[in-house]
């Protein structure tokens, strides 16, 4: 039986790194798999939410007339301009030049009566600004239809300056540049998502680790056996390696043995994890059991189990041997010795 809790014992830094080590690769796969994963989320969500958008703008030079000073400060500031354009005779002049050009056919083919025109155009498609001179007014069209951008951008070109005509404020208006209209590139964060990703899995990764580490109570070393159960712990046998084989990687282990079964004439070597037990009747027939228990496997309590039997049938348990040992993590835990 176990003498003390295993939650409870001391942390072996050594065993850890190098269960740690063991389970590395696993850690590694799970860190790309969410950097893939969050990286590839990034993109599906980007190219959802964000996805096309074409923009261009005119700028317009404004040349008011010099009696008027006092109702352009009132009426043609950065604010009012914008409320103008979506006003109903910018917007009216704009649909006349839409229709005025054969190659808008598409683009109105897509709404069926006027008023639905009118809603487009004043839905964002287009923003004006005074950003410095109120003398300069910038207008800027956004769609995700390039054509559809460069159509109402020609009509603006035209129509706006038809409208200003009109406006006792203002002697002229003049288009001084024109953009054509380019694909915005957002800000890509692709990095940043993988980076974030793989960052998340390796912390959950090496979290689920950790837990599963704290709750392993799998035998490693011999310490692990001497400090979980009040038997003699005979030694380790490697994965292939038999008790009679001439060779044995703890030399130790024979000699143990023959003291441990100097009074025991017909031992018998019991695996925990072979089920079912021998009955009592054959196992007192034998003058007492060496338990043999997996290396690295979660045989806790499969082995309280079978000591609990064991003790049950008043059977003398007269030692422990950890088997299938790994060769590469006994060799690096006992100091890299080969003998």
């Amino acid at each position: 039986m176990n003498d003390s809790d295993f939650m409870n014992e001391s942390m072996d830094l050594k065993k850890l790194f190098l269960c740690l080590k063991k389970d590395l690769v696993r850690i590694i796969i799970v860190t790309i798999i969410g950097a893939v994963m969050c990286g590839g989320i990034y993109l599906v969500v980007r190219e959802i939410r964000m996805g096309k958008v074409y923009q261009s703008y005119s700028q317009f030079y404004i040349e008011f007339l010099k009696n008027s000073e006092d109702e352009i400060n009132q009426h043609f500031n950065a604010y009012t301009w914008n409320d103008l354009l979506h006003a109903d005779p910018v917007i009216n002049q704009i649909v006349i030049a839409l229709k005025e050009v054969p190659e808008n056919e598409k683009i109105l083919n897509m709404l069926l009566v006027d008023e639905d025109l009118k809603v487009m155009l004043r839905d964002n498609t287009f923003k004006g600004e005074i950003l410095s001179d109120r003398r300069l007014l910038k207008v800027t069209y956004t769609s995700d239809f390039e054509a559809k951008v460069s159509a109402i951008q020609q009509a603006m070109e035209k129509g706006l300056p038809i409208y200003a005509a009109k406006l006792r404020e203002v002697e002229s208006i003049e288009l001084v540049r024109s953009t054509e209209p380019e694909l915005i590139v957002w800000d890509n964060q692709l990095n940043r998502a993988i980076i974030g990703g793989a960052v998340l899995f390796l912390l959950l990764a090496l979290f689920i680790w950790w837990f599963s580490y704290i709750l392993d109570d799998s035998l490693y070393t011999l310490n692990d056996a001497e400090k979980r159960y009040h038997y003699p712990v005979a030694g380790i046998l490697l994965k292939g390696e038999k008790i009679d084989a001439e060779r044995l990687y703890f030399d130790e282990l024979k000699e143990n043995l023959s003291y441990f079964l100097r009074e025991s004439k017909n031992p018998l070597y019991l695996s925990v994890c072979k089920t079912p037990y021998p009955d009592g009747a054959k196992l007192r027939s034998y003058d007492g059991v060496i338990l043999e228990i997996p290396f690295g496997h979660r045989y806790g309590k499969i082995t309280d189990r079978c000591v609990s039997y064991l003790r049950s049938q008043n059977i003398k348990i007269l030692g422990l041997i950890i088997t299938e040992a790994d060769r590469k993590f006994i060799g690096l835990y006992y100091g890299g010795r080969d003998k």
